[in-house]
């Protein structure tokens, strides 16, 4: 995997997108450090996968550090510290799971809500200097629908973008056409 931020957008991201690459990175052998803003973080989901990839399922989740926010203000803390110990951290990569999840909280100013994912970016980007980012993210629900606008800020500043659909046809998730500016 490449370094820089890989965005992961929909309502329904199947498993396979998000715990499948967690299990490659920690099948080498080095520290994955996971963000999970929406509680979402599957272990057994990492072991089926590592075992599908011929790795051992104990020797992948050992590799792999969970940090779960319950507030944007947690959230903007744990990844801020992530970024202020990258000179020495030693690790495969960094997920982000549910990264806006806490930041569509309605207790939260608009505007602040705003400044804190300005500065998560900001410390993303530059730990996706060093190693590959992915994040995810859902769509607000009905009651949060004004925080769209998070989703469009982090989509301009991914280096890669990926937004799913349910395909009504087979109400599973169907890539959906983006074209967006790299790395802004």
């Amino acid at each position: 995997m490449e370094n820089g931020i890989a965005l992961l957008c929909g309502a329904e991201i199947p498993s396979g997108l998000i715990f499948k690459p967690i299990a490659q990175l920690a099948g080498s052998g080095k520290a994955v450090y996971v963000v999970d803003g929406d509680n979402s973080f599957r272990s057994y989901h990492i072991a089926r996968y590592a075992r599908d990839l011929k790795l051992d399922p104990r020797l992948a989740l050992a590799q792999i550090q969970v940090s779960r926010a319950f507030t944007c203000y947690q959230l903007a803390e744990i990844v801020e510290r992530l970024s202020r110990r990258a000179e020495t951290l030693t690790c495969a990569g960094i997920v982000c799971l549910g990264l806006l999840g806490t930041l569509y909280d309605e207790d939260v100013a608009w505007p602040e809500a705003q400044r804190l994912l300005r500065e998560v970016i900001a410390h993303l980007k530059l730990l996706a200097e060093r190693w590959p980012v992915i994040v995810t993210v859902r769509p607000p629900s009905s009651k949060a629908h004004n925080r769209l606008d998070l989703i469009q800020l982090l989509m301009q500043r991914a280096d890669v973008v990926r937004v799913l659909r349910l395909d009504p046809r087979y109400e599973l998730p169907a890539q959906v056409p983006l074209r967006l500016g790299i790395g802004k």
